[in-house]
């Protein structure tokens, strides 16, 4: 009997995808290339097809197969949302959190924030300073401007 798929070979796989390089994924994940490169391998050696196309030399050392292109949008969804649930598994043992994007923070509550604080002071405050277009249900942000 094979092993169950592992949730850190997906995030390999998909990093990887994304990237295009096993070396950017490790990056990213905060591993080595080669434990990439093993927990691909382990992947694709459990679902008994390549996932990639390789090539020794080029821009993208890594090009997804067919049908892995058409498995990553199904991939990513699932790991977004596995990702959000564990978000709201936080929020649930470490209290209330407020989840602020940068533009409402920046425009409508930091003139206001010690105001807000002294009101509702159990209620942390999560700033998100990022600058890239948010999706606000998967990144779990309350309150929000665009």
């Amino acid at each position: 009997m094979k092993s169950p798929v592992h949730l850190n070979a997906l995030r390999a796989f998909e990093a990887s995808a994304r990237h295009g390089s096993f070396v950017e994924a490790a990056a990213e994940l905060n591993v080595t290339a080669p434990a990439v490169g093993q927990l691909v391998r382990g992947l694709e050696e459990w679902l008994g097809t390549p996932l990639f196309y390789r090539t020794a030399t080029g821009k993208t050392r890594l090009m997804p197969t067919e049908a892995a292109n058409r498995a990553l949008p199904d991939i990513r969804e699932g790991l977004d949302r596995l990702s959000l649930g564990l978000e709201r598994l936080k929020e649930g043992a470490a209290g209330r959190v407020l989840t602020v994007s940068p533009a409402f923070a920046a425009k409508w509550l930091l003139p206001r924030i010690e105001r807000f604080q002294a009101k509702v002071p159990e209620v942390d405050i999560r700033l998100d300073t990022s600058l890239k277009l948010a999706d606000y249900a998967a990144q779990g942000i309350d309150i929000g401007v665009r």
